[in-house]
């Protein structure tokens, strides 16, 4: 009876320990330094406790980022890049010609999250994004390889809030944003992703997780 019980304490701890490894498996967490966009002009990590975290599954991902820095009373939106091939990349990181204009690489670009800063400079973002077809710049784009596809998040700066624009600017790539102040190479779905405005808007930090 000793016997037996054991040898069902064995197989139960071994099954627990499949299942358990299954579960790790499945999930691939990441961490990256929330950096400067180069359209700043500026480089290297924001600051030590300026990150991103990326949990990746097979059906999808989801992540958290926390900044600072940020402008007090400027609104903001995150971007959610995914490329699915970044071998065929010509840079690493994926550039932005990369990601728009090169179709092997096979991205896709989309809202993630926005709100309006307060006055302390800091602020979180969430969300998360199942895999398959995803509506955003780029036609027929999608998150398909989770567990692989290069993933950026770019945060977007609006400006000083807009009397009369939001929440446009805070959900829309160029809502209180000039014509000038979009990047030439950028598609026309995101130019006409949002109401213009008077604002110079800049491309202002960023998150990059690497894929293989």
């Amino acid at each position: 009876m000793i016997r037996r019980i054991a040898h069902s304490a064995a197989v139960a701890v071994l099954i627990s320990a499949a299942f358990t490894g299954a579960a790790v498996a499945r999930a691939d967490r990441q961490t990256a330094s929330v950096v400067w966009h180069p359209q700043t002009a500026m480089s290297g990590p924001v600051g030590s406790d300026a990150t991103a975290t990326l949990v990746r599954r097979p059906n999808g991902v989801n992540f958290r980022l926390v900044t600072n820095q940020l402008h007090a009373h400027h609104a903001y939106t995150v971007w959610f890049v995914v490329i699915n091939n970044p071998t065929a990349c010509a840079s690493t990181p994926c550039s932005g010609p990369d990601i728009v204009l090169n179709a092997d690489t096979d991205s896709q670009v989309t809202y993630a999250a926005g709100h309006v800063s307060g006055g302390s400079g800091r602020g979180g973002f969430a969300g998360s994004f199942h895999a398959g077809s995803i509506d955003g710049w780029l036609s027929g784009g999608g998150l398909w390889n989770p567990m692989t596809a290069e993933i950026q998040f770019v945060i977007n700066d609006h400006g000083p809030v807009l009397q009369g624009f939001l929440p446009e600017m805070t959900h829309t790539y160029r809502a209180g944003c000039t014509d000038a102040s979009i990047p030439a190479i950028f598609p026309a779905t995101a130019r006409a992703d949002g109401v213009p405005g008077p604002n110079a808007c800049q491309l202002y930090q960023m998150a990059v997780f690497a894929g293989s």
